[in-house]
């Protein structure tokens, strides 16, 4: 295949799920969201890994918002957006995450002028303002009414791109598709600095320190040090891979929006009583390393 064969092929490069996805990074993941909101059912499994079927998928984008970890790439398609006023059309209504990514961009109002959207498109902004007014921000408005056609077009990918924001021509015809893919900047937690999205929670009595979390987190929301083990649940976006691999099942993630919090627990050296050699807890009276607890229960059984 010739340069020019390739370039052509590129500016039209479908969907496809990348190897960041949690049930690539562990057999034991249970995430399905790209699964659940697929309403063309051009998503299947396969080996306990998600396929898109290219021949039902319509690059709809929904996918690519529901997926926690950004590991569905692809292209959004075009938003309609006029004077900080978005333009809702048939095709299909804008995702929480999005709504809650243009709201950062500066759009407050919301317009459509197709009734039969009007129930769906207003379970979607209540939903949406619930969100926004947990986050001590303002909300959207909805109107519907006709407007005068003087439009700026933004892409989904523009969108997402604050620092861009008066720019309205992103040569789309004439660069390769993988190159303009903004899977990465679908993570909400990064234009909310401030507040964090989930609650992650740890039984110390059952946490081992095995590090199985800290080494598969894809958002670094677990931290290992000299003295402590911390959690830091901002960036977390709910993925539960850490629910899911954790081997004493001393995880849980809760979906929960609060202010910024970081969780400290101490570590404590010791000496096993048994096998004599030193190890790490999280529970001062420990007095067996893991390897012995576990071969004296397994020998009582």
């Amino acid at each position: 295949m010739g340069l020019l064969d390739k370039w052509v092929e590129s500016l039209d490069y479908q969907y496809e799920v990348l190897a960041s996805c949690t049930r690539y990074k562990s057999p034991r993941s249970t995430c399905q969201r790209c699964l659940e909101v697929c309403e063309h059912n051009a998503i299947t499994f396969e080996n306990n890994h998600p396929l898109i079927e290219r021949d039902k998928c319509i690059e709809c984008g929904n996918c690519i918002a529901a997926c926690p970890v950004q590991a569905v790439a692809g292209i959004f398609p075009k938003r309609t957006v006029i004077q900080n006023k978005l333009l809702i059309s048939t095709d299909s209504l804008p995702t929480v995450k999005e709504m809650l990514i243009l709201f950062k961009k500066g759009v407050r109002e919301i317009i459509y002028e197709d009734s039969s959207l009007t129930g769906t498109l207003k379970e979607r902004v209540e939903e949406v303002n619930l969100i926004l007014n947990q986050l001590g921000e303002e909300t959207f408005f909805v109107l519907n009414n006709a407007f005068e056609k003087t439009e700026e077009v933004y892409s989904r990918r523009e969108i997402f791109s604050l620092w861009k924001r008066e720019s309205q021509s992103f040569m789309k015809q004439v660069t390769p598709a993988n190159w303009r893919f903004n899977h990465k900047q679908l993570d909400v937690t990064k234009f909310y600095p401030s507040y964090q999205f989930t609650n992650i929670s740890l039984n110390p009595d059952k946490c081992t320190l095995c590090k199985a979390c800290e080494l598969l987190c894809e958002k670094k929301c677990f931290s290992k040090l000299e003295t402590t083990f911390s959690i830091a649940a901002q960036s977390c976006s709910s993925c539960r891979l850490c629910e899911d691999i954790c081997p004493e099942n001393a995880i849980r993630v809760e979906e929960h929006i609060s202010a910024v919090k970081e969780i400290h627990y101490p570590i404590y050296k010791k000496q096993c009583s048994i096998c004599r050699e030193q190890f790490e807890t999280l529970r001062e009276h420990e007095e067996q390393c893991v390897s012995c607890t576990k071969r004296k229960g397994f020998l009582s059984f």
